[in-house]
This record gives structure tokens, C-alpha cells and sequence, in this order.
């Protein structure tokens, strides 16, 4: 038996591969002969042929840098079903794709709605067919299949996973969305609103004339996890350990998870579980008008949320709200930059401040997609089949910029008119934070607008490759001038 990391859309899995090994969990979707196999070259695969003229496959990076792994099942042909031949691949090993994904998944999406990848999983790539396929009920979240790819079954990364509402399905999904969704009203964002431009003007004002300086860390990064805070109701001087230990948590998409990187992941969720346990005890002796009291206070029909599904509740908001939101205010915020003729606009027109945003999450969206498998056989528009059990990618930046949708939607228009972007999701799994990012990205764009005569960047970003919470390599730097 041997471990070799594979690449998947929800970051490296380690996969098990032994003559018992499901074909599902292998890095190739064909199997010659009873056998099968997965080759690399170097840190990263490349394209190469699987036997079939023009065909290449996701290939995974293993230890040694070119070794071929090979095993065999009962010693009979193994496929899977319905291995989608006839469909255009998306090489999802390749960093390119991660760089520009908009333009990396342009060709398949204009030759079908939907592509493969040689592991046999589907891609929906047009905005119409992701629409209508994250709506149907019969599509199921299989998130929690991520910890279990890179070893972690259990402990308290496990355990809070196990709680996290976006991995759960229906009927348990709906009871936890019901009894959250009363406690996270837009009311209540909009409350934040100066509060938030407030803290993005003192973020801002230091950077002002003061060279290439880096936008991520001293605004994009810490002002989410501030604002997420205040909405829950943490005390301020908690935020910058919150931070980190979100942060943590967000490694767990991006990479092979290292023994001492679970560590310190186990230990952000056990730093978390501790301090929400003193906060809700302390909301239920003496309530207060923030979100911690309303999570605790949540019931319908008799029903509440348990102590510890408050409490993993309140850490997938905090997650959710500082990495995702930091993509959107940087990611999306670079986007803008680069489009001067919409800045010069906005300067003039702040009314377009909200279609700038929306053109932002087009754009740029702060993730690549969601991954879903359908609880049964499904058929597209097209006819083709969806096997059930098969995960399904839907990859945002292909329906963002789907000219069926979205017309040139290659140009960054603040007047443009039509559906609004894939970004948070659709149907029974859309981001329940939506509107308090939307509204965080508003006001960081005001206070930049406020405080100053142009914003440019200094240094084009490279974006981390693998990681379906999108995030810069090395920060997003900018020069501030003052207004």
C-alpha cells in the first residue's frame, strides 16, 4: 500500500491505493485490463496522453517526482459509470487554470455545458445549467468527503467539520438554515454599515502616501474577521487571535494537511470551541443585541440549536466571513484596479458602487466553485448523464463569464444588466453571509474613493495555485495616494 497525494478541486487528498482501491478515489478514470495508474512529473503534473488521441489527465505529484503507481482489483476491467468520453476535459492539475481560470475554462464551456476530468468527475461550466442543476434537491454536498481525503476522520477538526452546515444535506440542512437564517437578518448587517467604513478608513489612512504597501494585510485580511467579530459580538480584544486561528482553518483547502499542520488546525478549533463556550454562557446569563445571543435564542417550532451546533455554527461564520470576504476585498478589489476607466466612474458616480461590487464577484470570484453529486441519475439539458454518486464541479469562473449570461463578459461593466454572478452559490446552499460581504466590499470601495486621488497596483499578484478559497500569494500590493 502506498499514500500519494492527489489534486482535486477541494485541494490534495491523500488516496489509499491497494488492490482493494475504489476506482472513484484513483486519479485516472480509465482502467485498462483490470489495472490502473498515476503518473507525475515534477511538483506539479502536465498534460499527457491517457491512450486516446488529444486526451490528457489530472495527474498527481508524488514523493520521488516521476514515480508510476500501479495496482490491480480482483484482476477485471474496472470503469466508471458513464465515463463521459465524449466530453471536453478541464485539467484541474494544471496551475495555469488556477491563475486565469476565466479564460483556462473558456474552450470547453463554448464547446458544451458540461466537461470531465480524467478522474471521471463532471464540470457545469454555463451559468443556466448551474443554475438550474445547484436548485435541483436531488444534488447533494459531499464537502465532508475533504477531511477524509487528507486522513482526518477524527478529533476535534472531525468533529466541528461534521457540524459545519454547508456538509450537510436535507432535512438536517434545512432545520439548521431555518433556525440560523431568523438570527442573520439583513437588518442586522445594515446596522454595521458605518461601523464597517469606519474601521476601513482607520485601516486605510496609514497606507496613504506611503509607497507600495500591502492592501491585504493591513485592510483586506484583518477588516472581515473585525467585522464578523462585532456582528457575533466578541470582545475586540479576541479579534486578532480569531484571525489566526481562522486562518488556520482555512489551510485545510489549500493543501496535503502535515501532521503538524492538523496540530495547529485541531488547535485553532479547540481555541475556538473554548472561548464560544465562555461567550455563550455568558449571552445566556445576560442576552445582548448581537448575533451570539440570537444563535443561542434560535428556535422554531420548539427546536434549538444544541450547544455545540452553536458553537460550530459560530465557526463556520467566522471562517466563512474573514477568507472568503478577504478574496472578495482583495481578489475582487485588484479586479476593479485594473480597470481604470470603471474607477475614474465611480469617482464621479457613487451611485455605481454596488455594480462595481457585483462586477468585482464576476469577475474574480473569492471561490472557484462548490462540489456537489447527485443523490441519483440526472440528466442535463444536453442529455448527457450525471451518475449518481460521481462528484460534480461547479466551477463559478466558467458560468461568471458564460456570454449566454453575461454579454462581452470579458468587460468589467458598471452598467451591465442581467443575472448576478455564481459567486455565493445558488439554491438551498447560497451563502448565508452574502449580504454582509456585499455590503463589507461596498464600504471598503467608498473609503478608498474618500480617502483618496488614485489607487494603483504596485505589484501584480500571483494567486495561490489549489486553493478553491482563492487567495494571493504574497498580498496585494498597492500605492495609496492621498486625495
Amino acid at each position: 500500500m502506498r499514500r500519494v497525494p492527489h489534486v482535486g478541486l477541494l485541494g490534495v487528498g491523500l488516496v489509499e491505493l491497494d488492490v482493494f482501491g475504489d476506482p472513484r478515489d484513483l486519479g485516472e478514470g480509465r482502467h485498462r485490463g483490470g489495472s490502473f495508474r498515476i503518473e507525475a512529473r515534477g511538483e506539479h503534473a502536465k498534460n499527457g496522453e491517457t491512450g486516446e488521441a488529444g486526451a490528457s489527465r489530472d495527474r498527481a505529484p508524488s514523493a520521488n517526482g516521476g514515480a508510476a503507481v500501479r495496482g490491480r482489483r480482483y484482476g477485471r476491467r474496472m470503469t466508471l459509470p458513464g465515463d463521459g468520453s465524449e466530453l471536453p476535459l478541464v485539467d484541474l492539475a494544471d496551475p495555469g487554470l488556477w491563475q486565469d481560470p476565466a479564460a483556462a475554462l473558456a474552450p470547453a464551456r463554448e464547446a458544451a455545458s458540461l466537461a470531465r476530468t480524467s478522474r471521471g468527475e463532471r464540470v457545469v461550466l454555463r451559468y443556466a445549467e448551474t443554475e438550474r442543476l445547484l436548485a435541483d434537491p436531488r444534488m447533494r454536498t459531499v464537502g465532508a468527503r475533504l477531511l477524509e481525503g487528507v486522513g482526518v476522520t477524527d478529533g476535534p477538526l472531525a468533529d466541528w467539520w461534521r457540524l459545519v452546515m454547508f456538509n450537510t444535506n436535507p432535512p438536517e440542512h434545512g432545520r439548521l438554515r431555518s433556525l440560523v437564517s431568523r438570527a442573520f437578518t439583513p437588518r442586522q448587517v445594515e446596522t454595521l454599515r458605518p461601523r464597517v467604513r469606519a474601521i476601513a478608513a482607520t485601516r486605510i489612512a496609514p497606507l496613504l502616501d506611503a509607497g507600495p504597501v500591502d492592501f491585504e494585510a493591513a485592510v483586506a485580511d484583518p477588516l472581515p474577521i473585525a467585522v464578523t467579530c462585532e456582528l457575533l459580538g466578541l470582545p475586540e480584544e479576541t479579534w486578532g487571535v480569531v484571525g489566526t486561528w481562522t486562518a488556520e482553518l482555512g489551510k485545510v483547502f489549500a493543501t496535503r494537511l502535515s501532521d503538524a499542520q492538523r496540530l495547529r488546525c485541531e488547535g485553532a478549533v479547540d481555541g475556538l470551541n473554548d472561548l464560544l463556550r465562555d461567550q455563550f454562557s455568558s449571552r445566556r446569563r445576560t442576552p445582548r443585541a448581537d448575533l451570539l445571543t440570537a444563535l443561542s435564542e434560535a428556535s422554531e417550532a420548539g427546536d434549538r440549536l444544541s450547544p455545540e451546533e452553536c458553537a460550530a455554527m459560530a465557526i463556520n461564520l467566522l471562517f466563512a466571513g474573514h477568507d472568503t470576504t478577504r478574496g472578495l476585498l482583495s481578489i475582487g478589489f485588484a479586479a476593479l484596479l485594473r480597470h481604470e476607466e470603471a474607477v475614474a466612474r465611480l469617482r464621479s458616480d457613487r451611485a455605481r458602487v454596488p455594480a462595481a461590487v457585483e462586477e468585482m464577484l464576476r469577475f474574480e470570484p473569492p471561490t472557484l466553485g462548490s462540489l456537489r453529486a447527485p443523490a441519483e441519475d440526472l440528466e442535463t439539458s444536453e442529455g448527457h448523464i450525471l451518475p449518481r454518486g460521481i462528484p460534480v464541479h461547479f466551477l463559478f469562473p466558467g458560468g461568471n463569464r458564460d456570454p449566454r449570461a453575461f454579454p462581452s463578459p470579458d468587460r468589467f461593466d458598471l452598467d451591465r444588466d442581467g443575472p448576478r454572478p455564481l459567486s455565493f452559490g445558488l439554491g438551498p446552499h447560497f451563502c448565508l453571509g452574502a449580504g454582509l460581504a456585499r455590503m463589507e466590499a461596498q464600504e471598503l470601495v467608498h473609503a478608498v474613493l474618500d480617502a483618496t486621488g488614485a489607487a494603483e497596483i504596485a505589484m501584480e499578484p500571483r494567486l495561490v495555485p489549489f486553493a478553491t478559497i482563492r487567495r494571493f500569494e504574497s498580498g496585494l500590493h498597492l500605492r495609496l495616494v492621498s486625495a
